[in-house]
């Protein structure tokens, strides 16, 4: 029951914490509209200043798995629906997104392009609907509130030959949960844990997941991070002026870039017995 609990206030936090970012994005003097360009805001971190190169780095395993019929876990505006619509028509993707205001856009970008086939559904990545070919989790992990308990469930629903494919950072093993500024980063962005390769790995095992590909993109693509001086000078602005905490995180995901805390990795993951074959 507490652990419930604590799901469901987490759930709360997070869908406080993107439609509040809505609001942030649609703002007159932003440049996105919403019509036509919001879906590119689905990944916050726009590698070598391309907002597609993880859609294009997820769809490229998930079309190698075969798959018809993929989950979006934390899909956000919609935008890997869109870009695999863009790919493979004929393929289904089901968006779970605990925003209502994300659906909605996401929604809309579907409707623009007379896709039927992909839905996008106010519901927790928790509680799939289905049994799936593929499931997509790009800059989302870290929100849940009990990792291990996720991943079992995202095993549980995987179809046999399928994979679940992760884009997130994880930290490097020097880096210490209890480091101030690491506290600050989790309570920004409301994560449970911080991501590291150790951990990770026995929550892997313990869901009856093997690792398939273990991919650094931030090796293979640049990041862009400003200086930590410029760094600290928008985490002051925005601390006087009120600024959404997700903005607060950003800049701190720069500067422990910088430092050389964290990777930016790509992982795919299939149950055990398939990858034992």
């Amino acid at each position: 029951m507490e652990n419930l609990r604590g799901q469901m206030s987490t759930e709360h936090l997070l869908r406080e914490f993107y439609n509040q970012m809505y609001r942030v994005h649609t703002q007159p003097d932003n440049a996105y509209d919403l019509g036509d360009h919001l879906h590119h805001l689905t990944v916050h971190k726009h590698l070598d200043q391309d907002p597609l190169i993880q859609f294009r780095e997820a769809y490229l395993w998930v079309d190698q798995a075969g798959a018809r019929l993929v989950a979006d876990a934390g899909c956000g505006y919609g935008g890997f629906a869109v870009f695999v619509a863009g790919q493979a028509p004929t393929l289904s993707v089901d968006g779970y997104t605990l925003s209502e205001v994300q659906r909605a856009v996401a929604r809309q970008a579907l409707a623009r392009l007379h896709q039927s086939k992909s839905r996008a559904l106010l519901r927790s990545y928790d509680r799939l609907q289905r049994q799936y070919d593929a499931i997509v989790a790009i800059e989302s992990l870290g929100h849940s509130a009990n990792v291990a308990a996720t991943l079992r469930h995202w095993a549980s629903h995987l179809r046999p030959g399928g994979v679940v494919v992760i884009i997130d950072e994880l930290f490097r093993p020097e880096v210490s949960p209890t480091n101030p500024e690491i506290q600050q980063f989790m309570r920004s962005f409301h994560f449970s844990l911080l991501l590291q390769r150790a951990p990770l790995e026995a929550m892997l095992h313990a869901a009856g997941l093997s690792v398939l590909a273990w991919v650094v993109l931030s090796e293979r693509y640049h990041v862009p991070t400003r200086s930590d001086e410029e760094c600290d000078r928008l985490l002051h602005a925005y601390h006087l002026d009120g600024a959404h905490q997700g903005y607060i995180g950003g800049m701190l995901v720069e500067k422990f870039h910088n430092r050389g805390w964290v990777d930016y990795v790509l992982l795919v993951l299939t149950l055990h017995r398939t990858a034992s074959r």
